[in-house]
């Protein structure tokens, strides 16, 4: 009676070795987007074609698709084409490393400050 409850979400079940994973999130970074469902029996198409066909494939009942002006996405083809990602924007790089040591740095002089040093 107890049981539990039979969820279709993988990464929500334990791993093998008995931890739960947390759920992967999703990020968008170009920007115009949203989000839709595909409710009803009206025939709509994904813009894009999947690899190995010739022909859009519909949206089904109940899908959540990615929408811009009259492009309508699946996620599967949004996945593909880059549009989204599971991993966040990294921070940019560093522009230069610290020297630990700063009397090991060569001081380099400009020729105006050559000048300036002479007088």
């Amino acid at each position: 009676m107890n049981e539990r409850p039979d969820f279709s979400n993988e990464s929500a079940l334990p791993s093998p070795d008995g931890e739960i994973e947390p759920p992967k999130r999703m990020f968008l970074f170009e920007s115009g987007w949203r989000l839709g469902i595909k409710r009803g029996s009206t025939r709509e198409f994904c813009y894009m074609m999947a690899p190995g066909q010739n022909f859009y494939h519909r949206l089904l009942d109940g899908e959540i698709y990615f929408a811009r002006e009259d492009e309508r996405i699946c996620f599967a083809c949004a996945s593909r084409r880059g549009l989204i990602t599971f991993e966040p924007k990294q921070l940019r790089d560093s522009l230069a490393a610290v020297a630990a040591d700063l009397e090991a740095v060569p001081l380099e002089l400009d020729w105006r400050d050559a000048k300036r040093t002479n007088r």
